[in-house]
């Protein structure tokens, strides 16, 4: 996106005024549990009378519709993109997108798109002795609801599975559409997001070694709102194709997202649906905060032989990991490598003895 130029961005909405026109319209500060506040409204269908840009920097938006106002501030980037919709953005100083404002004769894409990827993983560097598997399996499933869920928060777990032969596959439930950070400075639009963060999972996995990537489909902000039954079907299909013997994903109460939450609770229905001797192990990611508040026995997994396969996978994932790694001195990254050098989990479901 570039900067706005009032002059320019009214030029460009000109040529929608007299039609019938979709709007999306958005302002988010994170979908986090603490202290998050927003709202979308997507493909809402309006006939446009007048628009107008203010101010100095970053501009206001007024949009004059049959029925009323549509009305947006903070807005500081815009494009008109190749379908010629005309795009605005308002960012903060870490590339944070705030608000968003959109409109264009088209529907905007608002259902998700399941796809199954293939990676190719690069060989290990020569001499790299493999680290041993964290436990014995036959295969591992880790469940997750935002492409970069699987490499920040179990990527070394990942990685020591892979290097050490066992199957492992990622599944996605959404493409995270409706995330905020588009990079320092953004290099991507609300609209863009979705292919960029697959080609950034595609990479990362390949980086951790992972083979088999599937995204579940479903459209992100709204994992919480979906049919539990059904996104709980679509884990237990996995788990009937894969027959991991262990599940990894979020914590259904304390995954500090909702749409982790909402995964976490579909995939531990996933497994309780089977029959006991049948059912895989579940393990899930929590925060020690919350560990501890539980009173709960947490297995910790030393990450640090493969530290830097995951910290790489997470430079992969470069929209999100921006403005919070790339800018780290050598002193910063080796305090966050101590602080960071596992990753913990804690028992959900047993499993086959």
């Amino acid at each position: 996106m570039s900067p706005m130029v009032p002059a320019a961005v009214e030029a460009a909405l000109q040529g929608l005024l007299g039609r019938a026109v979709f709007l999306h319209l958005e302002t988010t500060a994170g979908a986090y549990t603490e202290g998050g506040f927003g709202a979308f409204v997507r493909n809402a269908r309006v006939h446009l009378r007048r628009a107008a840009i203010r101010g100095g920097g970053p501009y206001r938006a007024g949009l004059e519709i049959d029925e009323g106002w549509v009305y947006a501030e903070g807005l500081t980037d815009w494009e008109v993109d190749a379908e010629g919709r005309v795009l605005m953005a308002g960012h903060d100083a870490q590339g944070r997108v705030t608000v968003v404002c959109e409109l264009g004769e088209r529907p905007f894409p608002a259902q998700g798109r399941p796809a199954r990827l293939r990676p190719e993983p690069a060989a290990p560097p020569a001499g790299q002795a493999a680290a041993g598997p964290p436990t014995a399996e036959r295969a591992v499933l880790f469940v997750h609801a935002h492409p970069d869920d699987e490499t920040f928060g179990c990527g070394g777990t990942i990685a020591l599975y892979t290097r050490a032969g066992v199957p492992v596959t990622v599944a996605i439930a959404t493409g995270g559409e409706m995330g905020r950070n588009m990079g320092k400075p953004p290099f991507a639009t609300r609209e863009s997001l979705r292919d960029l963060r697959e080609h950034e999972l595609e990479a990362a996995c390949a980086i951790l070694g992972v083979r088999d990537v599937r995204l579940l489909g479903v459209w992100d902000k709204t994992t919480e709102f979906a049919d539990p039954a059904a996104l709980a079907a679509r884990v237990g299909a996995l788990i009937a194709e894969l027959h991991p013997s262990l599940v990894l994903t979020s914590h259904p109460e304390h995954g500090r997202h909702p749409d982790h939450c909402a995964v976490a609770a579909a995939t531990l229905e996933a497994v309780r649906q089977l029959a006991p001797g049948a059912r895989p192990r579940v393990h899930a990611m929590i925060p020690g905060v919350a560990a501890e508040r539980l009173g709960v026995d947490v297995h910790a997994i030393d990450i640090r032989p493969v530290m830097d396969i995951k910290e790489k996978a997470v430079l992969a994932h470069r929209s999100q990991s921006e403005a919070g790694w790339r800018d780290l001195t050598a002193e910063e990254l080796e305090r966050r490598r101590q602080r960071f050098h596992t990753e913990r989990y804690v028992v959900l479901e047993p499993g086959s003895p």
